[in-house]
């Protein structure tokens, strides 16, 4: 399945920064505000070198630098058309919060205040989606008024967003139907997408971060106490990053990446740390195939069926779907081949109704 992220913030929180480091390996060339991400994965490097197959396709997430966003925007006429336009073909937003203070250039250092950010940008996003929403209320409620069922149930649907806008909650805390809400997607509405909050920091305080014992000179964990306060109250996942870290990183090759991570005590990159919050926001798991010609990684959303799973891969095999051959990613390991992992039972035929999990190595069998 696809799966965007568009990436949202104030000025001079790192945004355009930030996507240019994670996007830096990826398939999109040149400067452009979109790019297609690789997800890392180390599981599909260890099945590449159990199958060797003739090519290794990672999963892809696609990001998308969005226009900026300015406080008072939505108070001014509305935000942008550019900034709503790139909005509307995204899965997800990511809003990049500043936790770092910006140099001393005559007037003091200006300090971050991401947790004030957020709510200036979610009070953005709110007053802008109300205002849209009221817009198509005037023309729906006329024709609601002159019996039209489909402009009844969409009344509705309005009605209930606009109730949890005017609470000051997102409209994707009204709960709407998920056919309902599909059926609004031309409005854009910003905060019925889910959210990731993107904490920006810098190198140092990253490292305090992750070494419980270090000193922590800038009080970043409280910051980041906060921050994830702030973002579960609005149904959001925190990712970590330093943007500055991703883009010095990006110019290094794998093993060296790693051996400079490690010096600072961290363990994976804030590319890992973003697509992993990413997909625990959106449901998603991954599960893959492996042989000949190629070893790769799908994604698909969390509760989906074996069939379902069978059309990520490709239609046909979803509409001639018969069985699956499944075998956990661990136990395959734990093997260390396929023909092993079915000799010792590992390997399990399963129907229509198997709902897959985190991790399955799968072969589909269909006919059509």
């Amino acid at each position: 399945m696809n799966v965007s992220v568009g990436i949202i913030g104030l000025p001079g929180v790192g945004k355009t920064a930030l996507f240019s480091a994670l996007t830096r390996r990826s398939s999109g060339g040149g400067r452009s505000t979109m790019a297609t991400v690789p997800v890392p994965d180390e599981r599909l490097d260890t099945l590449a070198a159990m199958f060797k197959p003739k090519r290794v396709v990672p999963a892809g997430v696609q990001m998308v630098d969005v226009a900026g966003l300015v406080k008072g925007a939505s108070q001014e006429g509305g935000l942008g058309g550019q900034f709503l336009g790139q909005l509307q073909g995204v899965t997800a937003l990511a809003v990049v919060l500043r936790c770092f203070s910006l140099p001393d250039v005559g007037y003091g250092a200006e300090p971050a205040h991401p947790v004030e950010d957020l709510e200036s940008i979610l009070i953005e996003l709110q007053l802008s989606d109300l205002s849209r929403i009221d817009r198509r209320l005037e023309r729906t409620s006329k024709a609601a008024r002159g019996r039209d069922a489909q402009a009844q149930r969409e009344e509705q649907t309005l009605m209930a967003l606009r109730e949890a806008l005017d609470a000051g909650r997102s409209a994707r805390s009204a709960g709407v139907p998920e056919a309902d809400a599909t059926a609004l997607k031309d409005l854009a509405l910003s905060t019925l997408k889910p959210m990731i909050v993107v904490a920006n920091v810098s190198e140092d305080d990253l490292s305090v971060l992750f070494n419980p014992d270090a000193p922590d000179a800038n009080g970043i964990r409280q910051t980041l106490a906060d921050i994830e306060a702030a973002a579960h109250a609005n149904e959001a996942e925190v990712a970590v990053v330093a943007a500055q870290l991703e883009s010095e990183l990006a110019e290094l090759d794998e093993e060296d990446a790693r051996e400079y991570l490690a010096s600072l005590g961290i363990t994976d990159t804030g590319l890992s740390r973003f697509i992993g919050a990413a997909y625990r926001e959106l449901g998603l798991l991954t599960y893959f195939t492996a042989g000949d010609p190629e070893a790769r990684a799908w994604t698909v959303r969390q509760g989906a069926k074996a069939p379902e799973a069978a059309g990520v891969i490709h239609s046909d095999i979803e509409r001639g779907f018969i069985r699956a051959e499944v075998t956990p990613y661990d136990k395959l390991v734990e093997a260390g081949s396929a023909a092993k992992a079915k000799e010792l039972g590992y390997t399990r035929l399963e129907g229509k109704d198997y709902v897959m999990h985190e991790g399955d190595v799968v072969y589909f069998r269909f006919n059509v």
